[in-house]
């Protein structure tokens, strides 16, 4: 079965004054259909700009992106913008809820935004499952931080993506919140076949993953990676005491 994600040589670097930062030096990475892949590394190693890359929000210097089966470099930027918009959900860190729209209005924005008419049902579903629904006519502005990231992944997983980016889904919540975050995510990837790239420091949520990979000077330590019946919490700890993350 293809992969969802295949990265191949993935280099990345930005502009700073005259020079340039390398963020990402030749990063190798496959994520296969309904497997769940946690990113892990230091603050600043480039996990957030690898999610950017794959959706498509960041272009790369050099290598091969292939999401869904397709290069996102022979695509344009409206094809790039209706692949994100239709095939995959992205739950960001700092939640981008639209203020001055209420919680339904916010997770139905993405069927709007691609002109289509809005599932109704499916969004009322996304809402009851994250348990939101009774707070669909309130505002962000009215919501704790979890559950502003509760209805950042109704949105997400409202239209059955086939890809799901996570950046740090349980950063900003309580232990209770975060484990019924990821309890949910990992139900959805079973339903649906979806896969899903989790970057996160909470060793808890890595361990839920099928496979645990490692980020260290810019690209994913090929030596460190952790499988199947190897994934767990004390493994993950003394793989990131192994590379000093």
């Amino acid at each position: 079965m293809a992969p969802t994600v295949s990265v191949r040589g993935l280099e990345k670097s930005y502009p700073l004054g005259e020079s340039k930062v390398e963020v990402l030096r030749g990063l190798d990475l496959e994520v296969a259909p309904a497997e769940l892949v946690a990113v892990m590394g230091p603050s600043g190693v480039g996990k957030s700009t690898l999610l950017n890359c794959i959706a498509g929000l960041d272009g790369a210097d050099a290598g091969v992106v292939e999401v869904l089966g397709r290069d996102l470099a022979t695509m344009d930027d409206n094809a790039r913008t209706l692949a994100r918009r239709r095939a995959i959900g992205i739950i960001y860190q700092f939640f981008n809820l639209v203020p001055n729209l209420d919680v339904e209005e916010n997770v139905t924005l993405p069927y709007l935004i691609d002109g289509e008419a809005p599932d109704r049902a499916a969004v009322r579903t996304s809402l009851e499952r994250v348990g939101m629904s009774h707070r669909a006519t309130h505002l962000p502005s009215q919501l704790s931080g979890g559950e502003m990231q509760l209805v950042s992944i109704a949105r997400a997983i409202a239209r059955t993506p086939r890809l799901l980016l996570a950046d740090e889904p349980t950063g900003n919540v309580n232990v209770a919140t975060g484990k019924r975050i990821m309890t949910l995510l990992q139900e959805v990837l079973k339903e649906t076949d979806c896969a899903m790239l989790l970057v996160t420091h909470n060793p808890d949520d890595a361990a839920r993953a099928d496979r645990v990979v490692f980020l260290k000077d810019g690209a994913i330590d090929p030596t460190s990676s952790l499988i199947g019946g190897d994934v767990s919490v004390g493994a993950i700890h003394t793989r990131l005491q192994k590379l000093d993350i």
